[in-house]
């Protein structure tokens, strides 16, 4: 995580798609690929996780101070769920996430407010600002796993 040059990018509602586009494209240049095999384990891995922390707190230090927001629960009031992904063939906005507390399970039998965003490559930064913004209204919060078993009761 690179305080200075890392991937996030807090940008005003107001921005143009062109520049939110131009955002999300350069995000999706910048990810790296993890070889799980080379991922420290035991006690290094303990420790790579404490700096990770440690790490994680400055950010959100900067992250309150690049968006003037006194904590955590005020910037992220009224934040929606949304991620994406690429190919070499497309991008995709879906208009939910997979983190928890709000896991969203991505079957539309189950949760029809799921939706996914598909832009074909090439794409300019306007199509892709606009196609983020539509996922981002679409947003679903608070969506919750389907339950692993159902019981019925019939009464007489």
């Amino acid at each position: 995580m690179d305080l200075d040059h890392g991937l996030d990018e807090f940008l005003p509602t107001t921005v143009s798609d062109a520049e939110f586009g131009a955002a999300i494209r350069r995000c999706h240049d910048a990810t790296r690929l993890v070889d799980l095999d080379t991922l420290p384990m035991g006690e290094a891995a303990k420790a790579a996780n404490r700096e990770w922390k440690k790490k994680l707190v400055l950010w959100q230090r900067k992250a309150l101070e690049m968006t003037g927001c006194k904590n955590l629960e005020e910037l992220y009031e009224d934040a929606r769920n949304s991620s994406s992904c690429r190919t070499k063939d497309v991008y995709v906005f879906f208009n939910s996430s997979l983190d928890k507390p709000t896991e969203f399970f991505s079957i539309p039998g189950h949760f029809p407010d799921y939706r996914e965003f598909i832009v074909e490559q090439p794409a300019s930064d306007e199509m892709l600002g606009q196609t983020a913004r539509a996922a981002l209204d679409a947003g679903v919060r608070n969506a919750r796993r389907p339950p692993d078993r159902v019981m019925y009761h019939v009464r007489d």
